[in-house]
């Protein structure tokens, strides 16, 4: 379905496999960049609102080749047209056009969003627990449709944030850093509507669960836990980011 899927969505296949050499390599690449594209428009609007041309400049530059790699064409033209336009300090197009760069990327995502939760890349699931045994067990049930990402504790948890995290089952208490942590950086970073979160605990007192509860966690899912519990909210998972 790969090559035929991207195809109709305007993306010359053979042109792109000549620079990343297999439909795999490609798809990984893809995905990253529909992943943080909302991430990084974010912080051009920002270079934009406060006048910090260079940077937006350079951040367009930036996005326009990696469009162009990816095969998005159309997108490709309006970072350039964008980047041209900072060099020249023309301000007032900027201002008066960012509304295309935020069509363009609508559009792309808008073509692009079967394929992307199609399932032929597996997603990230980063699972937060100082016991590998529990995150082993995890792995175990849900390595055919996702990549299982380890983590500790929470400093760990928030270091790998930064492998496109498509959600996470965090437990609270944990050593060095808690889950209580890891929801307050994603809330203060607002992560939470990105990265949806099921806490997993065990004997956790009732003052913890009632904090964990005030924050936007998607569910609670208590030890022990069985395989249906776990399939049980991956589709509240899925759920989440098909609406």
């Amino acid at each position: 379905m790969n090559s035929e899927y991207l195809k109709s969505a305007g993306i010359n296949v053979e042109e792109v496999l000549e620079f990343w050499g297999d439909i795999d390599a490609y798809s990984e690449n893809l995905i990253e960049f529909l992943n943080t594209i909302d991430t990084r428009i974010n912080e051009l609007k920002s270079y934009k609102d406060n006048k910090e041309i260079s940077s937006y400049t350079m951040l367009c530059h930036s996005l326009k080749s990696e469009a162009r790699y990816l095969g998005l064409n159309e997108l490709s033209k309006v970072f350039l047209t964008h980047e041209e336009k900072g060099r020249e300090g023309n301000t007032t197009y900027i201002e008066s056009n960012f509304s295309e760069i935020e069509n363009a990327i609508a559009k792309v995502k808008s073509k692009l969003k079967d394929y992307v939760n199609s399932g032929n890349i597996k997603k990230n699931l980063l699972v937060v627990d100082d016991s590998n045994i529990i995150i082993n067990y995890i792995e175990n049930i849900v390595k055919e449709n996702y990549n299982v990402v380890r983590a500790n504790n929470g400093i760990e948890a928030i270091n790998k944030l930064n492998e496109n995290i498509y959600t996470m089952l965090l437990d609270i208490n944990m050593p060095k850093s808690n889950g209580i942590d890891v929801l307050k950086y994603l809330t203060d970073n607002d992560l939470m509507d990105k990265v949806p979160v099921v806490i997993i605990t065990g004997n956790d007192t009732k003052d913890a669960i009632k904090e964990v509860l005030g924050y936007s966690v998607l569910d609670v899912l208590n030890k022990p836990f069985s395989v249906d519990n776990i399939k049980r909210v991956l589709s509240l998972i899925e759920n989440f980011h098909n609406n």
